[in-house]
C-alpha cells in the first residue's frame, strides 16, 4: 500500500527542518545511505507550487523503489526562483517504501517565497529497512 505523507503539525515541521539540517546543503544527488546510480531517479516532483499570497511554497511527488529491498528515504527539495536562486527549502522522510513499490510525499517550504518557483530534489538517501 502506498505511503501518503500529508502536511502535519508544527512538531512535524520542526522535524523536517531538523532533517534538512542533518542532510546538509551540498546539493549532490544520491549522497549517503545505500547508493546506486538509480537512487537519484527514485524521488520525483509531480507538483511544485508557489503560494499565491507569497506564503510557503509546496511540493509533492512520488518515490519509486525499484530495488529488491524495502527502503526508507530522506531527501531535500530546494525551491528556486526564476534566476535559479534558492528562496526556500524543505525536507522529508518516508520510513518505508516496499521493494518494487511506490509512495507519495508532500512537503511545505520552510520559509515564504514570492513569485514563481521551480523545485529541485537533492540529498536523496535510500536505506534498506527491515
Amino acid at each position: 500500500m502506498p505511503h501518503t505523507h500529508t502536511r502535519g503539525t508544527h512538531m512535524l515541521k520542526i522535524l523536517r527542518l531538523t532533517a534538512a539540517a542533518a542532510l546538509g546543503s551540498s546539493g549532490l544527488l544520491g549522497c549517503g545511505g545505500e547508493s546506486s546510480d538509480s537512487e537519484s531517479d527514485d524521488v520525483v516532483v509531480t507538483a511544485c507550487n508557489a503560494a499565491p499570497d507569497g506564503g510557503q511554497p509546496t511540493a509533492s511527488g512520488t518515490i519509486s523503489n525499484a530495488t529488491s529491498k524495502d527502503s526508507g528515504y530522506t531527501f531535500r527539495v530546494q525551491f528556486l526562483d526564476p534566476a535559479g536562486n534558492e528562496v526556500s527549502q524543505g525536507a522529508d522522510a518516508v520510513a518505508k517504501v516496499d521493494a518494487g513499490g511506490t509512495a507519495t510525499w508532500d512537503l511545505e517550504g520552510a520559509s515564504s517565497a514570492n513569485g514563481p518557483v521551480t523545485c529541485k530534489v537533492t540529498n536523496i538517501t535510500r536505506t534498506a529497512v527491515p
